[in-house]
């Protein structure tokens, strides 16, 4: 009697620390043991209940573990991205939202006349939104914390796009013009720290719409647009203008690229009838136009033209453009004015410019500095040329060399030196002379 006692009281105390996968052992212990008359059948059907009862405890119990489990170890439903900016998007790809911006510092020393004085500034200071919605929509709000912009401070970009149709974008807003590939390429990667003297026909930022498709080889996109966002018309209609921008690169592949494009811009003056363009020595700092229109009355209307050229080739890359503008004007001559560049530019360290669908865009050094290498360095030359004189238009024709040399410490931090040479001043206010300057930037850009 005291063995059976020990055997049940030993058999209960296995049914208290029962597992699932031990069960059915200990069930045929207890059959066995039944069987042999060790316990009877009272303490069988005890017995037996008692282990169904921990078997169906034991499962709840690691049903709940298994459950919390999963609910810990559930993948999030954002991504969550810190490479350059900071991106939000959902895994399925319906939204995505990313916060990015750029901060140019600059500084400058001049020489030679006119005066301008030395100084520094924040060219850029720069914060953006963009992302996705529902799919197929997409946005942008870039707004410049520096008063040093094209239009000061203020909203740069502010515009949505559609992209729910193949190979074919809409966008609505106020954003740049098709015009230019030194204008499509963003500042943060220009070759130099300042655009040529020929951006003074740069089309800028303006609202309207634009269709746009842009593939591997090619690029085609065209659109009408209205005023600028600072332009306050009162009574008088505004301005308005359309253009357009085709590029095709024959060859487009990693470290060797080819590129060809042509822009027409026309803008309608509205009621104001007026234009000017003006172009400082490639240098912002000192604020001085070292040629200029002034303002051109009784313009109807002016009508630019823009031919692109550039290649890739390994570390080495060269760029081209020309542009006219002819100005209609309703009293008077009619007047045309041009310019054009040239430039090119070698990575010591053996990296290539890239290329994106009729644009120019960042470099990634082979190493990283903080990573055990010296970054990307690379040197770059221009000379260019700008024309605003012609009939009873006396703006003055300069031209000039830039020397360049570019550290891209991390693919986020760039620091930039630049030599400018003004070789003359033909006509205009500063006729003869022959400034020179020196000017460094950093840059961050995310």
């Amino acid at each position: 009697m005291k063995i059976k006692m020990t055997v049940i009281s030993a058999i209960a105390l296995l049914l208290n620390c029962v597992s699932v996968q031990a069960g059915s052992e200990i069930e045929t212990l207890i059959n066995m043991l039944h069987e042999n008359g060790i316990v009877s059948d009272e303490q069988y059907g005890r017995l037996v209940a008692e282990l169904k009862q921990n078997q169906t405890q034991d499962s709840q119990e690691k049903a709940e573990v298994k459950k919390q489990l999963a609910e810990v170890t559930k993948p999030s439903d954002v991504e969550v991205s810190v490479n350059g900016g900071i991106t939000v998007k959902t895994r399925d790809g319906k939204f995505s939202s990313k916060l990015g911006g750029r901060v140019q510092a600059d500084a400058a020393s001049y020489s030679g006349d006119p005066d301008m004085g030395d100084g520094t500034e924040i060219r850029r200071a720069r914060l953006y939104l963009q992302g996705t919605m529902y799919y197929d929509w997409g946005y942008k709000l870039q707004y410049d914390f520096a008063s040093t912009g094209a239009n000061g401070k203020g909203i740069a970009d502010a515009f949505i796009t559609y992209n729910g149709f193949d190979d074919l974008q809409l966008k609505v807003g106020n954003f740049k013009e098709p015009f230019s590939l030194q204008e499509q390429t963003s500042s943060k990667y220009t070759l130099f720290t300042e655009r040529s003297l020929p951006t003074a026909f740069a089309a800028g930022r303006h609202i309207g719409m634009m269709v746009s498709s842009k593939q591997k080889h090619w690029s085609l996109a065209g659109g009408l647009f209205g005023d600028s966002l600072t332009t306050k018309g009162g009574d008088d209609d505004e301005g308005w203008g359309a253009g357009a921008r085709a590029t095709f690169s024959p060859i487009n592949e990693k470290g060797s690229i080819i590129h060809l494009g042509l822009g027409i811009n026309y803008r309608d003056t509205g009621d104001n009838e007026i234009a000017r363009f003006k172009q400082t020595p490639e240098s912002h700092i000192a604020g001085i136009n070292i040629v200029d229109t002034g303002t051109i009355f009784d313009v109807n209307d002016y009508l630019k033209l823009g031919l692109e050229v550039a290649a890739v080739y390994g570390p080495f890359s060269a760029q081209a453009e020309y542009i006219t503008t002819s100005v209609n004007r309703s009293s008077g001559s009619d007047v045309d004015f041009d310019g054009w560049y040239i430039q090119s530019g070698y990575f010591f360290t053996g990296e290539s410019r890239h290329y994106k669908k009729g644009a120019f865009g960042g470099i990634t050094p082979k190493g990283i500095v903080g990573e055990g290498g010296i970054g990307a360095w690379e040197f770059g030359l221009r000379y260019s040329t700008l024309d605003l004189s012609d009939n009873d238009i006396d703006g003055g024709e300069v031209d000039s060399v830039t020397l360049g040399l570019n550290w891209y410490a991390t693919p986020t931090l760039r620091f930039s030196a630049n030599y400018i040479d003004v070789l003359e001043v033909k006509g205009g206010t500063y006729d003869n002379e022959e400034p020179s300057l020196f000017q460094v930037r950093s840059q961050w850009a995310f």
